[in-house]
């Protein structure tokens, strides 16, 4: 027995020196491969050591490790859409570290030709498509995670003619810290922002509810204040939750088609590149490359699994090529995970937008979001009840103890994070830095913002016109900082011809913000145009403003008083009831029959006052909030139909309310994908009032006789020119993107987008309402402050068995920011416009507007 135990131990200790040889004779070359340009990590590359066998996969962060027992002279990097690179490696360092920075290349694959059968990437996209029945998450009932994330803001592309700018000289010693940090290749950029989020995310399936619920974050940022949105903003999972299985990947209100949605071989070019193990899945490295690189797609690859055929990674790049504005690089990055169910929820997410230099000499933005989750919880639907707030943040969410993030984060922060989070604090206390960031925030809110108080709107601060002359007008509101209850409003302007005060005051309460109840009572004295109040134009708040200037027909005074009171039941339905008292007091010759069944024997007055009680609904579903302060940002809704109803009763002897009636209204709109031909969107309304009242208070049609285009408007109708008691209209618009000048080599290159238009108006006038205003005629108006006679409204109606149709075309992306489109009226050419004139049977509108 001692001889046999003796042999044992001599073998285990001959096993234990072997290995232990073995071990130290191997080299370990450790390193991490990023974008030179933007620090991002780069996983899925291919890292090997050149005239070897030897080599690694970068994982999600992009490390990679390889282990040899013996070196060769470099190791070499690729992957897709960069350029390759080779380092030399140090044969007598027994563990090294050797760190890469890529530069991206425009450079796509090769088309891939198979002569013998079909290209063997068609049968497992196959495979994928049949078997996402099982693996894609939308056939899970239901799903919640817990979720860490944290979302960074840089400035890059620095060149060294803004390091010479004063603001620049100021942070100059951090700045020169982080290029250090960036490598040798890399290049430096200037964090702005940087948040961490702990939260729970919660998503049901039908019907489809989803919700995030921030516990904890910590944001840390130039020009960030509290109380606002970011906090709701910064949890991601809301707004980067992509899922491939689709059609289309949705962002910035663009469709980007998915390289493994149904339509991926019309669109991709794909390329079986090579087998590998992804956490003990076997997988297809897949790499694909679109057709056109003009169109929204990307190029990238993506890992599917052998047995199940599920995507287990993917590494999508949509470039500065395609058609998309102010952006060089978007690029998603995701790693699965799968369930007890079978279908893959996303673990890791990494999105980044590197937005473009506006010129040589200024510098980009870079957006960075990583999102990782943990904890799957599978099929337990929540109560829809609890889904109604679709971001809620913890009462005590701020949480700034490093202690506390370094538990909380499912990976260490890196040494360029704990040096973005110090220069941070540098950049946010310089002087000029935070005279930008308040320039910026006046420009995009219109307000110029104080504790608790905010002064603007300044698009309203001035206007010229006829019958005010130089229009000078200021407002403020309250916010958050106030109170979370009480908002205050209010406004005061004068004009320097007529020298009369407008003003207006406004006071809500918000009852309760999870189902968005809010009371309140507003009183305002202005004067407006016919056919162009603020509730005939709707948000259109630019377009409100240029209706201020000119000549200003039209015009009448309106005090107006109204209480009202706001609420959402349930997600998706909005209920309002308000009580409103308005009069009229025109300035342009005006008359109506008090009691028209006595014909001319009728009194006659030039003026009313109206009392209403309006009562609303809308529908609106899966439309999603955040708040900003007290106030509600909508982001989506899904792109299915929105459905206002309104009943308006008009309360005759209430307040000295002179008309009784009825009028109901509906509205639906829509924004839709038409696959590969583009997006398109209409506005479908009807109206109907069985009441005999005056023309001001029937339904009259937007006209347009600005220069710029207005999507509600009918663009080649006057102010005014028609006013229905019932009618029906439809305005439907078409952007081809780029469907078809992506397809012309001398025009391509321009990203412009072909528009198409089609505005129809079925409308009638009741005999009953046509005799109530026949004595209307041009008459001297005393009050006029030109004392001039005034143009005749004539208050036509449509002939009810003929339309009005207008159609247009144009361009859109001119610049990337001006749209041309002209516009032909095909009926009622020879209809005279209210102020005598034949209309214009063409026209041409241009627009400003930003969009990517």
């Amino acid at each position: 027995m001692c001889t046999k135990n003796l042999f044992l131990f001599t073998k285990i200790l001959t096993i234990i020196i072997l290995t232990t040889l073995t071990t130290r004779a191997q080299f370990v070359i450790k390193g991490r491969v990023t974008d030179a340009k933007n620090g991002d990590p780069l996983p899925f590359a291919t890292v090997g050591i050149k005239g070897k066998n030897i080599g690694a996969q970068t994982n999600f962060e992009g490390i990679f490790t390889i282990r040899a027992k013996e070196l060769g002279d470099s190791l070499y990097v690729s992957t897709v859409g960069y350029k390759t690179r080779t380092k030399a490696i140090d044969k007598k360092s027994a563990n090294q570290t050797i760190d890469f920075q890529l530069a991206g290349e425009a450079k796509s694959l090769d088309e891939v030709i198979v002569y013998s059968g079909e290209n063997p990437a068609f049968k497992i996209l196959r495979k994928l498509r049949e078997n996402s029945e099982k693996n894609d998450r939308k056939h899970l009932s239901a799903y919640e995670y817990d979720s860490y994330s944290k979302m960074e803001l840089d400035v890059d592309n620095i060149s060294e003619k803004f390091k010479k700018k004063k603001v620049m000289k100021q942070i100059q010693g951090a700045i020169d810290k982080f290029e250090k940090m960036a490598g040798e290749d890399g290049k430096a950029v200037i964090p702005t922002f940087i948040s961490e989020t702990v939260s729970k995310f919660y998503y049901r399936e039908s019907p489809s509810r989803k919700k995030e619920m921030v516990l904890k974050n910590n944001v840390k940022g130039v020009g960030v204040k509290e109380g606002g949105f970011v906090s709701q903003l910064v949890g991601g999972n809301l707004f980067a939750n992509y899922n491939f299985y689709n059609n289309y990947v949705a962002f910035l209100g663009k469709d980007v088609i998915s390289p493994i949605g149904e339509n991926w071989k019309g669109t991709y070019k794909w390329y079986l590149s090579d087998t590998t193990d992804i956490d003990g899945h076997i997988c297809y490295g897949m790499e694909f490359d679109p057709k056109n690189d003009k169109d929204l797609v990307f190029i990238g690859k993506a890992y599917i699994d052998t047995t199940t055929y599920a995507l287990v990674q993917i590494d999508a790049t949509v470039g500065k090529e395609a058609n998309i504005n102010f952006i060089d690089k978007i690029k998603i990055s995701q790693e699965l995970t799968q369930t007890s169910e079978g279908a893959w929820l996303p673990a890791k997410t990494r999105f980044l937008i590197d937005i473009a230099e506006i010129s040589k000499n200024s510098a980009g933005m870079l957006l960075k979001m990583y999102i990782s989750n943990k904890d799957f919880v599978i099929n337990q639907p929540k109560p829809l009840a609890f889904y109604d707030i679709p971001v809620e943040v913890a009462e005590d969410s701020k949480e700034t103890d490093p202690k506390f993030w370094e538990q909380a984060r499912h990976e260490p922060f890196s040494a360029q994070d704990v040096l973005a989070s110090k220069l941070i604090d540098t950049v946010r206390n310089v002087p000029i830095v935070r005279t930008y960031v308040e320039i910026a925030e006046i420009i995009a809110s219109g307000y110029k913002r104080f504790d608790g108080l905010e002064i603007g709107p300044y698009l309203y601060s001035i206007a010229f016109n006829r019958i005010e002359g130089m229009r000078l007008r200021m407002g403020f509101r309250t916010n958050a900082a106030f109170s979370k209850r009480w908002v205050f409003k209010g406004f005061a302007g004068i004009g320097t011809r007529d020298l009369k005060m407008k003003y207006g005051a406004e006071a809500n309460y918000i009852l309760s913000r999870r189902h968005w109840t809010v009371a309140g009572i507003k009183h305002t004295y202005d004067l407006e145009r016919i056919g162009l109040t603020p509730e005939l134009i709707s948000d259109n708040k630019i377009f409100y403003a240029f209706t201020r200037w000119g000549l200003y027909s039209g015009a009448f005074y309106r005090r107006e008083n109204e209480a009202f009171i706001k609420t959402e039941p349930t997600k998706g339905i909005t209920l309002t009831a308000s009580l409103i008292q308005r009069n009229f007091d025109p300035l342009f010759a005006f008359k109506y029959r008090t009691n028209p069944e006595m014909n001319q024997l009728s009194p006659s007055r030039d003026y009313y006052d109206d009392t209403f009680l309006t009562l609303e609904a809308r529908f609106a579903k899966n439309e999603t909030y955040i708040m900003d302060g007290n106030e509600r940002i909508t982001l989506d809704t899904k792109r299915v139909p929105v459905v206002t109803l309104t009943y308006q009763r008009g309360l005759k002897g209430f307040l000295n309310g002179d008309f009784d009636y009825h009028k109901f209204t509906a509205k639906v709109y829509q924004t839709f994908r038409l696959g590969t031909l583009g997006r398109s969107s209409y506005l479908l309304q009807a109206g109907y009032t069985p009441s005999s009242l005056p023309a001001p208070l029937l339904y009259p049609h937007l006209g347009n006789q600005t220069l710029f285009f207005n999507r509600a408007a009918f663009n080649t109708m006057h102010y005014f020119e028609f006013v229905s008691d019932k009618f029906v209209s439809v305005q439907y618009n078409h952007n081809f993107e780029g469907l078809l000048f992506n397809r012309i080599p001398a025009i391509r290159q321009l990203k412009w987008r072909l528009l198409a238009t089609a505005n129809i108006l079925y409308g009638s006038q009741k005999q009953g309402n046509q005799q109530l205003m026949d004595d209307a005629m041009p008459i001297f108006n005393p009050r006029h402050p030109s004392n001039m006679l005034e143009s005749r409204f004539n208050f036509s109606s449509l002939d009810p068995n003929i339309p009005f149709v207008e159609v247009g075309y144009g361009i859109d992306n001119i610049f990337k920011i001006f749209r041309i489109q002209a516009f032909h009226r095909l009926t009622y050419l020879d209809h005279l416009s209210p102020s005598g004139k034949l209309p214009d049977k063409f026209t041409i509108k241009g627009s400003v507007h930003f969009s990517f």
